[in-house]
């Protein structure tokens, strides 16, 4: 789903109170964001995804490539004129990891245009990636011609390179007007959906215990395998729940996570 949505920066940052005071001093411009909510887009090795920013043809390629010899890699790709929040390093493109709330503007330092980005390769043998590790809810920040006038932008992704070798595309967002700073995340959210995306998980392998916690009460969570099928579902009515998870079969999972008003937040699981 598509929405753009209008709305004052600085009063955003005041409303929420999760962004820095150094953000918000520069943020008082008012503008438009194109937000874009998909179905998650789980990348095993081998698969690749189309970020299509403006639906006309703004296109950002998430890939896990096999085959590579040496090891495993997360890439991206941008199209024409398009560049990632990073910078070059002995020829080679690192796009930064952002968390939630960095600025993307004209100041931020780009790669290359239109050059290949390196988020991870041969499981950070390279010291300049950035995305190492398991990663969950990083930001990729993009910059790119539309129209004749420079954009930007984030995407939102998890990356396990060298792990368990699973990408994932949560879904992306860029500000309409040209030149127009964004923050990494920022979208127009409702206050539900933006409390629920500050949940914290933890799983206990001893246990086989899951622990959450969200600023707003959860109402339900679902939790499906790689290939779709639901394996557990379960009621929840408060802002802290243990689910006991002993009931699933070793492997890596996709829990859907519901709150109020019926905002949603997905998480990966690894049950081991």
């Amino acid at each position: 789903m598509t929405k753009t949505t209008s709305k004052k920066l600085s009063d955003r940052l005041l409303q929420y109170g999760a962004l820095s005071a150094a953000a918000l001093g520069a943020a008082d411009a008012s503008g438009q964001i194109v937000y874009t909510d998909i179905t998650d887009q789980v990348l095993n090795v081998g698969d690749m995804y189309d970020v299509d920013m403006t639906a006309a043809g703004t296109i950002f390629t998430i890939n896990n490539p096999s085959g590579l010899g040496g090891g495993n890699a997360a890439l991206a790709f941008p199209s024409s004129g398009g560049a990632f929040v990073g910078f070059t390093s002995a020829g080679f493109q690192y796009p930064l990891l952002l968390s939630f709330g960095q600025v993307i503007d004209g100041a931020a330092g780009y790669t290359a245009a239109g050059v290949r980005g390196d988020l991870n390769y041969y499981g950070c043998a390279y010291s300049n990636s950035q995305w190492c590790g398991d990663v969950t809810d990083g930001y990729l920040g993009v910059s790119f011609q539309f129209s004749g006038n420079t954009h930007y932008g984030w995407i939102r992704l998890d990356t396990d390179v060298n792990g368990d070798n699973i990408m994932t595309v949560k879904d992306f967002a860029y500000e309409s007007t040209p030149d127009a700073q964004i923050m990494a995340g920022d979208n127009a959210l409702s206050i539900d959906e933006f409390e629920l995306r500050r949940i914290t998980h933890f799983y206990d392998a001893e246990t086989k215990i899951l622990s959450l916690d969200s600023q707003a009460p959860l109402n339900e969570m679902r939790v499906f395998n790689i290939l779709g099928q639901e394996a557990l579902k379960v009621g929840l009515s408060d802002t802290h729940s243990e689910i006991n998870m002993s009931g699933l079969q070793a492997g890596i999972y996709i829990a859907k996570i519901t709150g109020y008003n019926n905002a949603t937040k997905t998480i990966k699981l690894v049950i081991k």
